[in-house]
């Protein structure tokens, strides 16, 4: 099955509410002893008064699209209903909520539009560095102010050896886990890197790999294999097979992705 592309419009849109929601969240950053109202969801997870004040910017932005919103943030649609889907949009408002409520590092806005063969265009923003990351098929990987003023291409910088291994910080022990078979774990270094930030990492030549054993959400990943689509890389399972999206359970178990 081939992939379509974003249209125009869709792409516009896509960039347009990574930057709304980036100024939304610059805006509910904590300051001092000011806080956000903060409760837990069902599966652990945190969720504040920004997540929803981003999730209520993007939506606004992609509903022109005429494109359907899964997002973690909104109940997700009936399994039976959305599997019917040609294409829909597939947002996580806030990746990284809890290095967003310490005013730190490492939160970003995922953004990905999907269609039946994965996502197809992707856009990461990153708040507190101003910039947006953004590809997908047919679409070279670009980078853009929050602004969306100037879209520039993103060349990545040379690979390096050892190689450079992104991961989660819990994650970081598990090395031998985390590597590529063709690749030798003793020519391979590892750092913790938050979140979607990792796939900007082998967008821009900071890093050769990354992977992830434990378990993600579809939203926390599609923004960025569409951005890893655009450089013709993989983002695959721990089998080697692509990733399957708008699934039962939204889960996915584990993924690697590698220029090298």
């Amino acid at each position: 099955m081939s992939s379509s592309q974003a249209s125009p419009l869709e792409q516009q849109a896509a960039i347009e509410a990574g930057g709304a929601a980036a100024r939304v969240l610059l805006k509910a950053l904590p300051k001092g002893d000011e806080e956000l109202s903060i409760s837990e969801k069902a599966d652990g997870s945190l969720v504040s008064s920004a997540d929803l004040a981003s999730q209520h910017a993007i939506q606004a932005c992609l509903e022109r699209t005429g494109v359907p919103v899964l997002s973690e943030e909104a109940a997700a649609p009936p399994f039976q209903e959305r599997r019917a889907w040609s294409r829909y949009w597939l947002v996580d408002p806030l990746d990284g909520t809890e290095s967003f409520l310490k005013n730190r590092s490492g939160f970003a806005v995922n953004i990905a539009l999907c269609d039946a063969t994965g996502p197809i265009f992707g856009v990461v923003a990153d708040p507190l560095s101003n910039r947006m990351y953004l590809g997908g098929v047919g679409v070279p990987v670009q980078v853009a102010p929050l602004d969306g003023s100037t879209v520039k291409p993103l060349h990545p910088s040379p690979i390096q050896r050892p190689y450079r291994l992104v991961t989660s910080w819990v994650e970081e022990a598990r090395l031998q886990d985390l590597v590529p078979p063709h690749i030798d774990p003793s020519d391979v270094v590892s750092r913790p890197v938050s979140g979607a930030l990792k796939f900007c990492q082998l967008a821009t030549g900071d890093a050769e790999i990354h992977a992830r054993t434990g378990p993600y959400m579809e939203w926390d990943c599609a923004a960025g294999d569409a951005i890893l689509r655009g450089m013709g890389i993989d983002v695959v399972d721990l089998q080697g097979h692509r990733l399957k999206y708008n699934t039962e359970s939204l889960r996915v178990h584990g993924l690697r992705c590698s220029r090298v």
